[in-house]
């Protein structure tokens, strides 16, 4: 499937797929979307009511600028760089939606105290990138990743879900990579919530420059199951997913949940 994101010139983009056109300025200082953002756009377009939004590891806020012009009334963006904020509400502003999205700079849900906000989408699509890869690729330029399997912090922000997201209602659109340790987060997902669905699917090839000189780091994540990558005709490519969660189970209403499993990522 061909990008829906089109370079005009450097360091401006314009998206032209659902919620589009809009011009995105781009800085090397800043995550770039890339195809799994626009998987996570397909994915919006299947929640019904977008209301309120919390993107969470917003980058220059393509996400965020998104979610309101397909509809949603409030979105909050958060990012931890301060680079990434200023160029978020920048762009904001250019597509016409700066009044709708508040950009903070904030690690993960922290700008977020319990109950002070009733999402009834939470968009997480904080960095979860092993971090072995994560510098190979060139990706994540403030060094913010995933940790040595990369759920790290994909997992903080859903174990903080049950004090910012609307209990009945309440949807996660949660990008998974093959690339990650995705058993532990699918088990905490299902913990969490009553419902998950698979709302799109990518597969992407690694650059041969990010499979070349010392791969012990990233074979033994293989060899372990933490990671998983598919070779043929000398291409090796991860396959990446998109789950909407609905629905709070009862005993995480009102209250942060406690992990079901060790964010360790020594431990299985």
């Amino acid at each position: 499937m061909p990008s829906q994101l089109l370079q005009l010139a450097p360091g401006l983009l314009r998206w032209t797929g659902a919620g589009g056109p809009f011009d995105y300025e781009v800085s090397p200082r800043v995550f770039v979307p890339t195809l799994t953002s626009e998987a996570i756009v397909e994915a919006l377009g299947q929640v019904t009511d977008l209301g309120v939004v919390l993107d969470i590891g917003c980058g220059a806020g393509f996400l965020a600028i998104v979610a309101a012009r397909l509809g949603a009334r409030r979105v909050y963006a958060t990012d931890v760089s301060r680079d990434a904020v200023r160029l978020a509400r920048t762009n904001a502003d250019r597509a016409g939606v700066g009044d709708c999205v508040r950009v903070v700079c904030s690690d993960g849900l922290e700008a977020f105290p319990a109950h002070t906000v009733n999402a009834d989408v939470v968009i997480n699509d904080i960095s979860g990138v092993p971090d072995i890869l994560a510098s190979r690729l060139g990706w994540y330029p403030e060094g913010a990743v995933g940790g040595g399997d990369g759920i790290t912090l994909p997992l903080r922000v859903i174990d903080g879900l049950p004090q910012v997201l609307r209990p009945d209602t309440g949807v996660l659109v949660q990008p998974l990579g093959s690339v990650q340790f995705t058993p532990a987060i699918k088990r905490r997902l299902d913990a969490l919530f009553k419902t998950r669905t698979v709302a799109a699917y990518r597969q992407f090839f690694l650059p041969k420059q990010a499979m070349c000189g010392d791969l012990s780091e990233i074979n033994s994540l293989r060899q372990q199951g933490r990671m998983r990558l598919w070779e043929a005709r000398g291409l090796t490519w991860w396959e990446a997913e998109v789950h909407v969660c609905e629905g709070l189970r009862e005993r995480y209403r009102g209250a942060a949940a406690q992990p079901a499993i060790s964010t360790n990522e020594g431990s299985l």
